[in-house]
């Protein structure tokens, strides 16, 4: 996303800054230490996308973007979605309160509307192989030795995610206002 955001002919109206963190298991640390000592004012920083971890590991119908019904940047989120072909799902663990629980909630704390985008459970025939490939690498893969990139993805699915990671943050920085909270969230 990152490439092709850079070679393009046509420049966003605002900037567009990637950042990898680390040690989010340990505490968000990584993107804690940038959204308290950000390398541009916070308040410059209009909202975050984080893109952690999704497993396109079969044809893949569906995403879920963690936080998207808390503020604008969930519309933008289905408009790119669904126009690189796949379907935006609601948060499938609300249990497991994911939105807090991730790099974006740095953000969150200190006012950035977030979202947390990775792929869902949907596969495109409508079966079962998404969700059970998925199943199948966090029960024996995650966080593990064996997580190496020759465990293979579904690299079509691959492409179109990209892809919608590319028009949402063309969308964002592109519109004419900065994305917004919903009223009473955060």
């Amino acid at each position: 996303a990152a490439r092709i955001l850079g070679k393009s002919a046509e420049r966003p109206r605002r900037s567009i800054l990637f950042l990898l963190v680390t040690g989010e298991e340990r505490g968000l640390l990584g993107s804690d230490y940038f959204a308290s000592y950000p390398t541009i004012p916070l308040a410059a920083i209009v909202a975050n996308v984080n893109v952690d971890m999704p497993l396109l590991l079969t044809p893949t119908a569906d995403l879920v973007a963690f936080g998207a019904d808390h503020s604008s940047l969930g519309l933008l989120t289905e408009r790119a979605a669904k126009d690189n072909g796949f379907a935006l799902i609601p948060d499938p663990m609300p249990e497991e309160v994911i939105f807090v629980r991730s790099d974006q909630y740095s953000f969150v704390r200190r006012g950035v509307p977030a979202i947390y985008l990775t792929a869902g459970s949907g596969s495109v025939d409508g079966g079962e192989a998404q969700r059970k490939a998925s199943a199948a690498f966090v029960a024996t893969n995650y966080h593990r030795p064996s997580d190496q990139l020759d465990l293979g993805a579904d690299w079509p699915s691959v492409a179109r995610f990209t892809a919608t990671e590319v028009e949402l943050a063309r969308l964002i920085a592109d519109a004419d206002a900065r994305p917004q909270w919903n009223s009473g969230d955060f």
